[in-house]
């Protein structure tokens, strides 16, 4: 299953309910063509909230959460609890690692 879509296919979705994860620190502005979008009805029926605040304790649902390249690699580890979300963060990792190249951290804007 792919869980992840571009900026461009969440535009063309004319929805909103997704969280947005941005490369780097907030924008101040969401929907950024180089961002990866998952949509909340996935995000919630894989319970990734629980992985998220496991790894990350001031995991923000609605809010804004940054990540940095040691909390991505703890999440990693977490997701070997789940075949879904270790699934959901090997498809995540390789714009993650992209992301870690030139950033300190990525965003995740929650709904």
């Amino acid at each position: 299953m792919r869980y992840f879509i571009s900026e461009a296919e969440r535009r063309s979705s004319r929805s909103t309910l997704y969280f947005e994860l941005q490369k780097g620190h907030y924008h101040n502005k969401c929907w950024l063509d180089d961002s990866v979008c998952i949509h909340a009805d996935i995000w919630d029926s894989l319970s990734l909230t629980e992985l998220f605040t496991k790894a990350l304790p001031n995991f923000s649902y609605y809010g804004l959460t940054e990540v940095s390249p040691d909390e991505f690699k703890k999440l990693k580890e977490l997701s070997k609890g789940s075949v879904q979300w270790e699934n959901v963060i090997s498809q995540l990792s390789p714009w993650a690692e992209e992301c870690f190249e030139n950033n300190t951290v990525f965003t995740i804007c929650g709904i």
